[in-house]
């Protein structure tokens, strides 16, 4: 019988225990409800900062679209854009890459026409690319993607093996440096006008032998300030023509916004 009245005693301290120890702490219905609202607006935030991001690149304007050149150079778009034709005397790389801004066209094959009537004894002049039929990106640039660059192959006293197929680097040995001159300083002049040139890229080595070749040849140090960014160093602000990276076998040629395209940047 005492045995008994034991074990009913710890039963009951057992229970008692049990009934003492704190519960886990429990949500309240409202707040279970926000948690999840929360985890659910999670995914939409981060498309929300993908969205913002895409249009940071590129935005395309409001309201009725004038011109042909959309955004910047390298993040940018075309509408109704024109296409540089075919001619003798040059060599179009990539057709399907040769689409530009009207002026952008225009002004090159304006001026190539003039290299090829001037120099006849010359090979073939390459041209690069300019950007896809409605623009955007395409691969090996980070720019020419709104109809306003344009990458020409160098000239060259005897056509290069693998040209105008692909670019070959310039040297002293190989470079027509007078036709290469002239065909930078064409492009350089085109600089005072409205939608002329904005830029050019080009090797500062390359840049060096232009220079010292143009004043050997009677041009002065004023002048050629004005084109060169040599020899005041690769990141002066200075000439028209300035150093550019992987840019020692090709001439890359920006042009401004035509003045009617309202969404060009």
């Amino acid at each position: 019988m005492r045995s008994l009245v034991i074990a009913i005693g710890l039963l009951a301290f057992v229970a008692a225990a049990a009934e003492a120890k704190p519960r886990p702490k429990t949500h309240a219905p409202e707040k279970r409800a926000a948690k999840r609202e929360k985890s659910r607006d999670k995914p939409k935030k981060r498309i929300a900062a993908v969205t913002r991001h895409t249009r940071a690149r590129f935005e395309m304007p409001r309201g009725p679209i004038e011109g042909q050149s959309l955004g910047a150079p390298w993040a940018g778009r075309l509408r109704e854009a024109d296409e540089l034709p075919t001619g003798s005397g040059y060599v179009i790389r990539r057709p399907w890459r040769a689409f530009g801004t009207q002026s952008t066209v225009d002004t090159v094959h304006r001026i190539i026409a003039d290299i090829i009537d001037r120099f006849p004894d010359i090979h073939e002049i390459a041209i690069g690319d300019i950007s896809a039929p409605t623009g955007g990106r395409i691969s090996e640039h980070s720019s020419h993607q709104s109809g306003r660059d344009i990458d020409i192959g160098l000239i060259y006293k005897q056509r290069p093996p693998g040209f105008p197929q692909s670019f070959v680097v310039g040297t002293e040995r190989n470079l027509d440096l007078e036709v290469t001159f002239v065909l930078v300083e064409e492009f350089a002049k085109t600089a005072k006008e409205s939608d002329g040139v904005q830029v050019i890229f080009l090797d500062f080595e390359i840049q060096r032998l232009l220079y010292n070749w143009a004043l050997e040849n009677g041009e002065t140090e004023e002048y050629l300030a004005t084109l060169f960014q040599f020899p005041h160093g690769r990141g002066q602000s200075a000439g028209i023509v300035r150093h550019e990276p992987n840019h020692s076998d090709h001439i890359h040629v920006r042009f401004r916004c035509p003045p009617a395209d309202s969404a060009c940047r």
